[in-house]
């Protein structure tokens, strides 16, 4: 372990301690960020991953992914898109759609690699030439929207749904996936002329114990050859204080591990856990 105590600006004492050598990590297993290499096969995951993979793969116009907060939406649509091959698709990612309607098809374009033009009929005619070359090179145009919820004004979602019309006389010429809370349905529910063009749709929940399970030893693992840093014991106080949801399984497994290194424990056994958790 790595422990550094030096005083900061303010002449307090600061504590510095590299838990990834102290657990002969080599990676942080349990970052909140989107990282491919830590996608766990659970089976409600794998089961939205193989039905979006189905509506990108067979051209369909407009897919539907929410998902209760905090439950791995935004790491599973970056599997999707790492499993998409440039030399097949290509991908623009918008991943903050709180824009204006027009402002968001400006964005649209910017993650396309076009340069934005002042009139609609411009923005639109750009893009539609983009996805014709595409599809003469047999590569498939793909729009992925995360957190959709937070689309500004329902016409903003009328002018995704518009995009659906770019299209040959057999398919689509661009596969739209929309990602956010559950909000999102009910905002697409309202809204008849999109929720019919919905043709897949696939919902995350928290993890049940035995996924909790297997996240946290599949997170590990990618990280480290121990398998013996949470104890069983461990394993089950964290998915009754997570209540099964990723993010906070991250953020709890994570302050864990430090804190376990602070102790010089030899494993996180469920004390730990509940320490921990009580100082949340």
């Amino acid at each position: 372990m790595q422990l550094n105590l030096s005083p900061d600006n303010d002449g307090m004492m600061s504590v510095e301690v590299n838990y990834t050598r102290y657990w002969g990590l080599r990676a942080l297993p349990f970052d909140n960020v989107p990282d491919p290499r830590f996608y766990v096969c659970c089976s409600q995951h794998e089961a939205a991953h193989r039905w979006l993979s189905y509506g990108v793969q067979t051209g369909k116009g407009m897919l539907l992914l929410t998902g209760d907060i905090g439950c791995g939406k935004t790491l599973l649509s970056r599997r999707l898109i790492v499993g998409m091959a440039p030399t097949r698709y290509d991908v623009a990612l918008v991943a903050n759609p709180a824009l204006s309607p027009s402002e968001l098809l400006d964005e649209v374009l910017s993650q396309f690699g076009l340069e934005p033009v002042r009139s609609k009929a411009g923005r639109l005619q750009i893009l539609n030439e983009r996805l014709e070359l595409n599809a003469q090179r047999g590569i498939h145009s793909v729009l992925i929207v995360d957190e959709a919820q937070s689309i500004e004004k329902n016409k903003g979602f009328e002018d995704l749904r518009l995009l659906t019309n770019f299209q040959l006389n057999d398919r689509f010429l661009m596969t739209i996936v929309l990602i956010g809370q559950p909000e999102l349905r009910h905002r697409v529910a309202g809204i008849p002329q999109l929720n019919q063009r919905i043709a897949v749709r696939a919902h995350l929940g928290p993890f049940t114990a035995e996924e909790t399970t297997l996240y946290i030893a599949s997170r590990m693992g990618a990280a480290t050859d121990r398998t013996d840093v949470f104890s069983k014991e461990a394993v089950v106080a964290i998915y009754e204080q997570s209540k099964g949801i990723g993010r906070l399984i991250n953020a709890l497994c994570d302050q864990c591990l430090f804190a376990g290194a602070i102790e010089h424990a030899v494993q996180v056994d469920d004390r730990l856990v509940r320490q921990v958790g009580q100082v949340k």
